[in-house]
């Protein structure tokens, strides 16, 4: 674990899980900034239904300068990382994006000079109701400490990302209340134990049950809760109030 232990970990997440506004999220962001020695943190919902606006909800840890001249500009359309992100379903490292072209190399001098980060990490969000977001991470330590850290990130903020993403667009007040669904006792242990990041094998293991049973608690629960994976269902689970990692 990349974060300086589990307690750590534990406790981001329980912080997102009760954050009561979009500022207290913003702090948020900026405190996993310095837990995980990032320069930035970006959170950018690109769809979410109902919305009747284009790029409905950002929360960026980036200069206010930056944000300013990148919202005036109408940067979106030119953004390396947007248009590949809009395009990709898997983490997008950005070493592999376009930095040839004279508008890439445009945007990204202009970017470092507001400090936003070398090196960057985005992860596609698809959230439970349809939305779509981009949740990006970026640092300015050596390309050698990079390449240490980025597979433990990638890992790390898979979980973060979905958490983050259901706060967030809750908060917004994007998504109507409903009654909590029930699961049963052993959804809630499977989802527990996945929350923790343990696999399939490691859950069945600890309950002394098989792989197809635990794969079943886990569909059901993804089911009842109207999510596609368990990223998105523990997720929701924990913005619920119904577990905590």
């Amino acid at each position: 674990m990349i974060a300086n232990n589990d307690d750590c970990y534990a406790e981001i997440v329980t912080q997102i899980g009760e954050a009561k506004s979009l500022a207290a999220m913003q702090k948020i962001a900026g405190d996993i900034c310095k837990v995980y020695n990032l320069a930035n943190i970006a959170y950018h919902a690109l769809y979410i239904p109902g919305a009747k606006v284009f790029n409905p909800i950002l929360l960026l840890t980036y200069d206010p300068g930056w944000i300013a001249r990148y919202k005036d500009n109408d940067y979106f359309k030119i953004d390396p990382v947007v248009v590949s992100g809009t395009k990709s379903f898997l983490p997008l490292d950005w070493v592999n994006l376009d930095r040839e072209s004279a508008v890439a190399r445009g945007f990204f001098a202009e970017a470092d000079r507001y400090d936003v980060g070398r090196q960057g990490i985005t992860l596609p969000v698809r959230g439970a109701a349809g939305e779509r977001a981009l949740f990006t991470i970026t640092s300015n330590m050596s390309m050698r400490e990079w390449d240490k850290r980025r597979i433990g990130y990638m890992k790390e903020f898979q979980m973060i990302a979905h958490y983050m993403h259901d706060r967030i667009v809750d908060l917004s007040g994007y998504r109507d209340a409903k009654p909590k669904p029930l699961l049963s006792a052993r959804e809630m242990t499977c989802l527990e134990f996945a929350a923790q990041g343990a696999a399939v094998k490691q859950i069945a293991g600890k309950l002394k049950i098989t792989d197809r049973a635990v794969r079943l608690f886990l569909s059901s629960a993804c089911a009842k809760l109207d999510c596609a994976t368990i990223h998105q269902v523990v997720a929701k689970t924990i913005t619920l109030e119904m577990l905590r990692p």
